[in-house]
């Protein structure tokens, strides 16, 4: 063989080698990625995706768990590429729980002064319907005002721990209960009127 022939066929190797290098790497099992994506997840559960950003939350958990899949079937490409993508839907889970949590502090914010509010207006209510003679049964709340008073110290606290996400819910609840039953007085007072 001629030395110019020796040097092609060098050469030939040479340029093959990354080649076969980028192939023997795509067939190998995706341990590393499939690390990054499980560090990805912990880090958005830790960031709370998991109450503030659900959605993105799922659907990282449920890729890791296809992924996982894919390897056991031996297609590691395409487990890579959906480790790829699962990392960045974590980490996009994670930013999106920052925001979602900020927003429900005021949200939670805005209900306990609203809470206040419906009460005021619920003891307006209530003398109002002692005026017109509703049944002191029927608007006489003891147990109820009782009731809300220990849930809305529970949402306190829970907004006090930052837990957003629970003292929404349980401040939500009071809201509600207490707005419904100043309406339904409201409309055995109107009732009374006609």
């Amino acid at each position: 063989m001629s030395s110019l022939m020796k040097k092609r066929v060098v050469a030939a190797g040479l340029l093959a080698l990354p080649l076969l290098a980028m192939l023997l790497g795509c067939a190998g099992e995706p341990t590393q990625q499939l690390a990054d994506a499980k560090n990805a997840l912990e880090m958005a559960r830790e960031a709370e995706a998991d109450k503030y950003a659900p959605d993105l939350f799922l659907q990282a958990e449920n890729s890791i768990a296809e992924a996982q899949n894919l390897i056991a079937q031996k297609k590691y490409t395409e487990a890579k590429k959906l480790l790829m993508d699962v990392k960045s839907v974590a980490d996009q889970a994670a930013a999106q729980a920052a925001t979602n949590k900020d927003n429900t502090k005021t949200e939670v914010e805005d209900y306990l002064a609203a809470i206040n509010g419906a009460m005021n207006q619920l003891k307006e209510t209530q003398g109002l319907a002692k005026q017109w003679n509703i049944p002191k049964n029927q608007w006489e709340l003891t147990t109820e005002t009782a009731t809300w008073g220990e849930n809305l110290k529970k949402a306190q606290a829970q907004y006090d721990a930052g837990n957003y996400f629970e003292a929404k819910q349980l401040a939500a609840q009071i809201h509600g209960e207490v707005t419904d039953k100043d309406n339904q007085i409201r409309e055995m007072i109107m009732a009374k009127q006609k």
